[in-house]
């Protein structure tokens, strides 16, 4: 969920999904995939283990490699909530992304997006909270197309609780869960459990958890490292990826939603005491330092642009 209070939606914008996306202005080589036995990842069960064995080859690596999975649209025309005028904002609607690093050590998928049933299924039927929902491929199936099953996902990190971002999560409760306490309370409270998108990601309150403080070092060589970011929500974390190709890349999560939020210097005004402003100012700061770049999920023109799997970035 982007924000948790209810706003009229304000008709479809056409043609989101026309467009071929372009490459950005960013290094790092795209392939279709790499052909190589896995050697990263949880132990699978003989039923995946199965399942597996007819999927394309998945990827063996030396460094960290990161895909951009298509996890969908939001249509939405309320930027005022973001305390943006419509005029200053390019485009209101929002993309949904999730991310899979792969790393020698084992493979962590960063966010899960909009629930795979949506795919399909008309805009008109899926408008929660102001927010119209568009999907056409499935998290499940892009994984697959790069020889990943939810089984051989190490790490599961979600960037926050909100319904956009937790659609599929379930589906990965045999990972390893690093989550922060103060999201970890909310996604079990008793309002959580009253909602409808609470048995998409249920499964995870008996998951292997690793609860974090500050930020955490994934794989213990600093290439992968969630980064707290709280604010949006009080849990919230984004993921620094150091690739040796494309660079220090910082996965925003919802520290952002719009580049002009950034540019402008604007937030919504429930968030200007929780913790946002300074965890932008955190994040501006890791980015001055190491050189990084920020990439906002949820800007359209970032996802347009973006090269998304099974393409990659290394």
């Amino acid at each position: 969920m982007i924000r948790t209070h209810a706003r009229p939606w304000i008709g479809a914008v056409l043609g989101l999904w026309l467009a071929q996306p372009a490459p950005p202005a960013v290094g790092g080589e795209a392939a279709a995939a790499a052909a190589a036995v896995p050697t990263t990842g949880a132990p699978a069960p003989s039923d995946a283990a199965t399942a597996a064995s007819t999927l394309a080859p998945a990827p063996r690596v030396s460094s960290p490699r990161l895909y951009v999975l298509d996890c969908g649209t939001l249509v939405y025309n309320r930027p005022e909530d973001y305390n943006l005028k419509r005029e200053e904002v390019r485009d209101s609607n929002m993309g949904v992304t999730c991310y899979l690093v792969v790393h020698p050590k084992g493979l962590l998928l960063f966010d899960t997006g909009l629930n795979d049933r949506l795919v399909g299924r008309p805009l008109y039927e899926n408008v929660l909270e102001g927010y119209g929902q568009i999907k056409f491929n499935t998290l499940s199936g892009q994984l697959a197309d790069i020889g990943v099953t939810p089984a051989s996902i190490g790490y599961l990190v979600l960037s926050h609780f909100h319904w956009d971002h937790v659609g599929n999560a379930g589906d990965f409760a045999r990972s390893t869960w690093l989550v922060y306490d103060g999201d970890r309370a909310e996604m079990f409270s008793a309002a959580a459990r009253a909602t409808p998108w609470f048995g998409q990601y249920a499964a995870l309150e008996a998951a292997k958890t690793v609860r974090l403080r500050g930020d955490y070092d994934v794989f213990g060589d600093g290439t992968v490292m969630v980064i707290a970011t709280p604010g949006h929500t009080p849990g919230h974390c984004s993921l620094l990826v150091r690739l040796r190709n494309t660079g220090p890349v910082v996965l925003s999560g919802d520290l952002y939603h719009y580049a002009e939020e950034r540019e402008l210097d604007r937030m919504p005004d429930e968030e200007k005491t929780t913790g946002t402003a300074e965890s932008r100012r955190k994040v501006e700061e890791l980015l001055r330092r190491q050189g990084a770049q920020l990439w906002i999920g949820h800007s359209m023109a970032f996802f347009r642009s973006v090269r998304k799997s099974p393409a990659w970035y290394d």
